[in-house]
């Protein structure tokens, strides 16, 4: 019997506030909308970091950095992929990833028969770093939408699971879809553009796919997946050019403007346009699909389906962990514990703490970590527990010598990802 076909899409720094399903009214996104009217949309799911390759590695695979083993931009998955559960079970799979901090070098090739990475004539930027042994390259940017609709039409009888990793919503990409006329100059230019490129990417990433899907009659029995790997922080609406580089738009906080991501599942046997409160995670996404799908496998991880609640279930409060740990690349090292109700964030660096009640202040702008009662004290000291036990020994699979390490931190620095 014909299992149901899954198609992840990961939009890389999208926040959900800027998707009209989610509310936002200065754009209307109406592919996404159409596959959120047709499944169940969740208003408050927290990533596992606000630097892409830990996050994704953390979508991938349903567990925390400290086990999947991605917590900076050297390091190598370690964990067990959900692409290597599914190939397991006869999927055709094909990866496609729009900027080469998710590489092959860095495990996220793991169990795709394709997998498709920027090269030097896919990328829209690239900038070369010589050192005194190699020369380093940071490619920015893979148009490969029109590769991915060619690989489903060519596999459309196979059981098959796409990842589609959409880079064009990020900072930097207005010049490129500028440059080659795809967006209009000065309309929707606030915050470097932002709306502009989202409203690009529903329109010729969803709506082809969604076309496509629907042509060779595979819409109904495929799982349909978005998500993004982390926020954004937008900062003025025209920032200058120094705040355009370097601070706004980024996103290098542990604050829910980072951290709250868009999650939407459509698939046949679901809920049509239900929204779910609950604050779930990233990581209960693999989890969530390998239940979805019906696999019957082993895996173990640190997430949990989300079914039990998605079908109106009694469900447990989780609590959501995330990290930056790469401490040059903004304030420090950091972490971050959250509930429904409250939120601790620790710069170790700097050996600093704040503490939020979400209840009364979902922005997040008094730190009342000075002025908390018995309970609040309680939830810290537990909060600080699991900060630690995650944290562990901090020492992840490094793939890359040292010299080839300053080179990347150069190519970062350029980006803008650290000072």
């Amino acid at each position: 019997m014909k299992k149901n076909n899954l198609i992840l899409l990961t939009m890389d720094a999208v926040r959900p506030d800027h998707l009209s399903c989610y509310g936002h009214k200065k754009i209307k996104t109406s592919y996404i909308d159409s596959i959120a009217e047709e499944g169940v949309l969740f208003e408050n799911c927290i990533c596992s970091s606000c630097l892409t390759p830990v996050s994704h590695a953390s979508i991938l695979t349903g567990n925390n950095p400290h086990r999947h083993k991605i917590r900076d931009p050297f390091c190598k998955i370690n964990s067990k992929t959900l692409t290597e559960i599914l190939k397991e079970q006869e999927y055709a799979t094909a990866g496609f990833v729009g900027i080469n901090f998710l590489s092959s070098q860095a495990g996220f090739n793991k169990g795709f028969d394709y997998f498709d990475e920027p090269t030097k004539e896919s990328s829209w930027n690239a900038k070369g770093y010589k050192g005194k042994k190699s020369q380093l390259e940071t490619l920015w940017g893979n148009w490969w939408v029109d590769r991915m609709l060619k690989w489903l039409k060519e596999h459309a009888s196979s059981n098959f699971f796409i990842w589609g990793h959409y880079f064009e919503a990020h900072f930097l990409a207005e010049k490129a879809l500028l440059y080659a006329g795809k967006l209009e100059k000065d309309k929707l230019s606030d915050y470097a553009y932002y709306d502009a490129k989202i409203k690009y990417m529903d329109e010729h990433l969803f709506g082809p796919l969604i076309r496509v899907l629907k042509e060779l009659d595979l819409y109904e029995n495929t799982t349909i997946v978005i998500t993004s790997d982390h926020g954004e922080k937008l900062g003025p609406k025209q920032p200058n050019w120094e705040d355009y580089y370097f601070n706004y738009p980024q996103h290098k906080t542990m604050y829910d403007y980072d951290l709250k991501v868009p999650f939407i599942i459509k698939s046949n046997g679901l809920s049509r346009n239900k929204r779910i409160r609950h604050t779930v995670r990233a990581i209960d996404l693999a989890p969530t699909l390998i239940d979805l799908l019906g696999l019957s496998t082993n895996f173990s991880c640190d997430g949990l389906s989300l079914l039990p609640l998605i079908n109106g279930g009694e469900f447990e409060e989780l609590t959501a962990y995330s990290e930056e740990l790469f401490e040059k690349r903004g304030e420090g090292s950091l972490q971050a514990v959250r509930t429904d109700t409250y939120k601790l964030i620790r710069n170790i660096t700097k050996q600093q703490e704040e503490f939020y009640n979400l209840c009364t202040d979902k922005e997040e702008k008094n730190n009342i970590i000075d002025t908390t009662n018995t309970k609040e004290q309680s939830v810290i000291t537990k909060f600080r527990g699991i900060m630690q036990q995650f944290l562990g020994d901090y020492s992840p699979d490094v793939v890359i010598d040292a010299e080839e390490r300053d080179e990347i931190e150069e190519s970062l620095r350029a980006l803008g990802y650290i000072a």
